[in-house]
């Protein structure tokens, strides 16, 4: 069994900790939760032989530990992928995993096709533009961070990140993915049909593709905000399972 702690006891971390409680992480064994609430850090995780952190925190907690748990041979899955859009901390922490002989697995959150992005990233003329789609103002309740963002939005990947950095992790990603920021964009559209959600459209010398997910109204109180949680989870399987893919 491999151990696992999780950085982070609020939302997201319960989600996630509670899927692995449930079994749906079969190859894995949590170990414990990091948290200044709880007097744990994820150093102490560590001790305790976890081979495996997800972070479930913030941006400013992931770059507080990511290098040490990478140089101790802790393999982190990081739901605050923010933190690379500062490329000189992508870079150190590339540095730090190759040291402790470790790896960050990024998980697809709020989007999906990263495996088929890397991919087309390995052939001329490569293309990546992040889509998201914003239901229209007055179908927003009070409070939505979407309500932000301007409507109709084309830029870089980094521009529109700096829109909202704190709901934005998914573009840094997807331009990883997509292999490097220099070939990803971001632009915002209205969604008509009031759903919000994102596409990532791909295209190189050979072919083209759109992979798009949308939210659906709560069935039976299961928010979006659970599959990105269960994004790591899945994460965890793909890196554990004695097949994968």
């Amino acid at each position: 069994m491999t151990k696992v702690g999780i950085m982070g006891a609020g939302r997201l971390g319960t989600i996630i900790a509670e899927a692995i409680k449930a079994g749906l992480a079969p190859e894995c064994e949590l170990i414990g939760i990091a948290s200044r609430s709880l007097g744990v850090t994820p150093f102490d995780l560590a001790d305790r032989g976890a081979a495996v952190i997800i972070e479930a925190s913030k941006p400013e907690v992931l770059r507080e530990y990511l290098v040490g748990l990478l140089e101790r041979g802790v393999s982190v899955i990081p739901l605050s992928t923010g933190a690379f859009a500062d490329e000189g901390f992508l870079e150190e922490v590339k540095e730090a995993a190759r040291r402790g002989g470790s790896r960050v697995y990024l998980p697809h959150g709020a989007e999906g096709g990263f495996d088929l992005a890397a991919t087309f990233s390995l052939l001329p003329g490569m293309k990546g533009t992040v889509v998201q789609y914003i239901p229209e103002r007055a179908k927003m309740p009070d409070g939505n961070p979407m309500k932000a963002l301007p409507e109709s939005f084309k830029g870089t990947a980094l521009e529109g990140f700096a829109l909202s950095p704190s709901h934005l992790n998914v573009v840094i990603e997807s331009a990883i993915a997509c292999g490097g920021f220099e070939n990803t964009m971001y632009e915002t559209r209205i969604a008509r049909d009031g759903r919000g959600g994102f596409s990532l459209e791909l295209e190189n010398d050979a072919a083209e593709a759109v992979i798009t997910i949308k939210n659906k109204p709560p069935v039976k109180g299961i928010p979006m905000m659970s599959m990105i949680a269960l994004s790591a989870v899945s994460t965890l399987n793909r890196i554990t399972q004695p097949v994968t893919f």
